[in-house]
């Protein structure tokens, strides 16, 4: 069993261990805005204006191919980052607290169903599925703290999370 994380900061004043990386708010916001702005303004412009593109061929040859990447990158950026949450642990009161910083909710530990994670997917991802759905849906996803060279195995908090659902104590 890995060691695990240190307690942080706690989100939206909710005092526990928090499970979610600080990378969150930029993966949820700032980096799929700016990519897909940029993206889809550059692929707007080969279609209203592709005499402007200069270069070594004709742009109306592959706006197509750009537009498909634009709408392939929006839904990859929609299934990767833009639905994480902040997921903080506290283990006294034996909750998840959950945000999607505009609210946040409190899930019991023993609502938690399943716990599952990514593999080859960069960020990870760790999802968590709930025995009734809460105002989040049935199951939210959140990105753990990174980790580098992970190679093919599921991020090691998978592994704790499950152990933590599984344990009876934790379901008073």
């Amino acid at each position: 069993m890995t060691e695990p994380l240190p307690m942080s900061e706690s989100v939206a004043d909710t005092p526990g261990r928090r499970l979610s990386s600080s990378l969150t708010f930029f993966y949820k916001f700032v980096f799929p805005t700016i990519w897909i702005a940029v993206f889809a303004a550059g692929t707007a412009s080969m279609f209203a204006t592709p005499d402007a593109w200069h270069g070594n061929g004709d742009v109306r040859e592959i706006r197509w191919g750009f537009l498909a990447a634009t709408l392939l990158g929006g839904s990859l950026f929609w299934f990767a980052c833009m639905r994480n949450k902040q997921v903080v642990l506290d283990l006294d009161r034996k909750v998840f607290s959950i945000s999607n910083y505009r609210r946040t909710i409190e899930v019991p530990i023993r609502d938690v169903e399943s716990v599952s994670g990514s593999l080859l997917v960069n960020p990870e991802l760790i999802w968590l599925r709930f025995r009734r759905p809460t105002e989040f849906g049935s199951k939210i996803v959140f990105m753990p703290r990174m980790r580098f060279f992970h190679g093919f195995t599921r991020h090691p908090m998978v592994e704790e999370l499950r152990a933590l659902v599984a344990n009876p104590a934790n379901h008073a």
